[in-house]
């Protein structure tokens, strides 16, 4: 009994702080297929800019020697299927002096908090003050599963889809004023400012990199192109009711509802805009075993964002976010801040200069 006990906290240890993953540099496309090309054709793409008209709150009890904290929010640009289609997030300023970069980081919508909550804790202690952060609040779905479950019938359905990727558009735009924002404040540097996001949060932010010139730095952790594919194929509670209404109820095959779907988010879809980015500013980390996000658009990611770097975590979906946790000694963490680190020039400082 003590052999099998022993053996077994042997493979234990063996596996806490391992990670199975393959990595491979940037390897972009012949230079001359890179340029900036057009805006989208969707009528915001060219959106007028405006003042932000922001709100904020200190929130004191989150204040530490280094930052002030700040509880942001502004009028979205459209609907984007937030409460009271608000602009939110949670903003942390560096207290040091000088100009610093910024992160904005896009969570999984309706409140899968904790690879953004991490990664912005992660941030904030290891780059000693010398980035700044807003960390954005999606406490709701952008896409209306509920709504497209509850259609009466396939003209409801259409309509609820245009309007779901109509939202998805939105919240493109509003990352994209959230630069706006930040371009106007005087303890940031405009010309630094990196985008992380984390599966359909890093699909959004996929959207936005192609539209978006002035990012530095872009990471896109376990997301992927031709969103038509994981809206249909995922295996989330929340969709289901949407497939059990197109296959039983309409009688549409899958690949009817994919087409549905990828007409509907064609203006948003970011593999129509390939050759925008440029890759050195881009680090891909994926799920080679991903059962939500299919080879084909992890692939069609890589390639709109001109074949950048990427980590090829061997796991599927969720379990590929375990490398961020203590259980995997915090390893992606560390990698994302790496590129972060390298691609914003974040002049980190030690505790004993401070």
């Amino acid at each position: 009994m003590k052999v099998v006990f022993s053996l077994a906290m042997v493979a234990l240890i063996t596996q806490v702080g391992c990670v199975s993953y393959s990595s491979s540099p940037s390897a972009p496309a012949p230079a001359e297929s890179f340029a900036s090309g057009g805006l989208s054709p969707h009528p915001s793409a060219a959106y007028e800019r405006q003042e932000i008209d922001f709100k904020n709150r200190i929130l004191g009890a989150e204040e530490t020697s280094l930052y002030r904290v700040r509880y942001i929010r502004f009028p979205s640009y459209g609907e984007n299927g937030q409460e009271n289609n608000l602009v939110t997030g949670r903003y942390y300023e560096s207290k040091r002096p000088g100009k610093k970069p910024l992160v904005i980081i896009v969570p999984i919508p309706a409140g899968h908090t904790y690879p953004a909550d991490k990664m912005t804790a992660y941030l904030k202690s290891h780059s000693m003050g010398e980035v700044n952060i807003f960390n954005m609040l999606l406490d709701r779905d952008v896409v209306d599963w509920s709504g497209l479950a509850a259609a009466a019938d396939e003209a409801a359905f259409m309509e609820r889809l245009e309007k779901s990727a109509e939202r998805e558009w939105t919240t493109v735009v509003d990352i994209r004023r959230t630069i706006d924002w930040a371009e106007a404040r005087s303890e940031i540097d405009a010309q630094r400012i990196g985008l992380l996001g984390f599966s359909h949060g890093g699909i959004v932010a996929a959207g936005v990199a192609v539209q978006e010139p002035r990012l530095a730095a872009t990471v896109l952790v376990m997301a992927g192109a031709l969103l038509h594919q994981p809206m249909v194929r995922c295996a989330l509670e929340r969709s289901e009711g949407m497939r059990s209404k197109a296959l039983s109820e309409f009688g549409w095959t899958e690949e009817k509802l994919e087409s549905r779907i990828e007409s509907a988010f064609s203006s948003f879809e970011p593999a129509n805009y390939p050759g925008r980015v440029d890759p050195s500013k881009v680090l891909i980390v994926e799920a080679a075993k991903d059962d939500c996000i299919p080879e084909s658009g992890r692939e069609a990611l890589w390639e709109t964002m001109g074949r950048p770097e990427r980590i090829l975590l061997h796991y599927k979906h969720k379990q590929a976010f375990l490398s961020m946790t203590p259980l995997r000694l915090f390893w992606l963490r560390h990698r994302i801040w790496e590129f972060l680190d390298r691609s914003l020039e974040i002049e980190t400082r030690s505790e004993a200069n401070l």
